[in-house]
């Protein structure tokens, strides 16, 4: 199984209207972490969100990659060499 990261900021809808038009078949979860995972709750949240403000997906993702250093606490801090 390939993971195409850049694939999650696809809506899930998409993929799987796509995965439709393809005609790609389910893939069988074979993962051994699945049932313990938190995905699906995470998944609940996200749906929650979404439904607060639609573009909620595209905001995480965004405040994931400016992050200001010098706003998070010293013990989170990458020291200067």
């Amino acid at each position: 199984m390939t993971i195409i990261r850049p694939m999650c900021l696809i809506h899930e809808s998409d993929l799987l209207e796509l995965a439709k038009i393809r005609s790609y078949k389910k893939q069988v979860k074979n993962c051994p972490y699945e049932s313990g995972s938190s995905r699906s709750d995470m998944k609940g949240v996200l749906k929650q969100l979404e439904s607060m403000n639609p573009e909620a997906r595209y905001s995480l993702w965004g405040s994931m990659t400016n992050i200001q250093t010098d706003l998070l606490p010293d013990a989170m801090k990458e020291p200067i060499l």
